[in-house]
């Protein structure tokens, strides 16, 4: 008989009770990394929607980009750099002048079938989504002349783990 390498490592796979505990899982991942999705600013106050303008953008007065470490949810980016357009202008700021929050995260799964009889089987599955509980905020406010204008208010899902028994015919 030819020894195959799956058969080779099984050799070192351990037996008896641990084995049947232990062997033949599958593991599967997901791994995101994303940098921050593009900010549009605009201001809350259209003075031209008269001209078919759906949203007016404001003046770009200065860099909107903050430090890394100066960045915080109650402070994304420097809200100083942007002034409301007066009316019967366009605004100088660009459509998407800086970026939001980054995003990284790591959804991992564990699962098993196991035969317990000619076409009977049970499935064991463990899953879970954001496994380092990374913190990960939504897109700050881009709305000259709000109140919460270059906060962020939102935030994803914390880690969540799930476990399944599922019992196949």
């Amino acid at each position: 008989m030819r020894e195959t390498i799956v058969d080779r490592g099984r050799a070192h796979a351990p037996g008896g009770i641990v084995g049947a505990i232990v062997n033949d899982w599958t593991i599967g991942s997901i791994v995101t990394l994303q940098s921050g999705i593009p900010i549009a600013v605009t201001q809350t106050t259209n003075f031209n929607s008269f001209a078919g303008f759906g949203t007016q953008r404001p003046n770009l007065v200065g860099d909107p980009e903050l430090p890394s470490g100066d960045r915080s949810p109650s402070r994304w980016f420097n809200i100083d750099a942007f002034v409301v357009a007066p009316q019967f202008t366009l605004g100088s700021a660009s459509r998407n002048p800086m970026r939001g929050p980054s995003f990284k995260n790591v959804d991992l799964s564990l699962s098993r079938r196991i035969a317990l009889s000619a076409g009977l089987g049970l499935e064991l599955r463990v899953e879970a989504f954001n496994l380092f509980n990374t913190t990960q905020f939504g897109a700050p406010n881009g709305v000259t002349g709000s109140a919460a204008f270059g906060t962020i208010t939102t935030a994803f899902d914390p880690r969540v783990i799930q476990i399944a028994v599922k019992l196949t015919i």
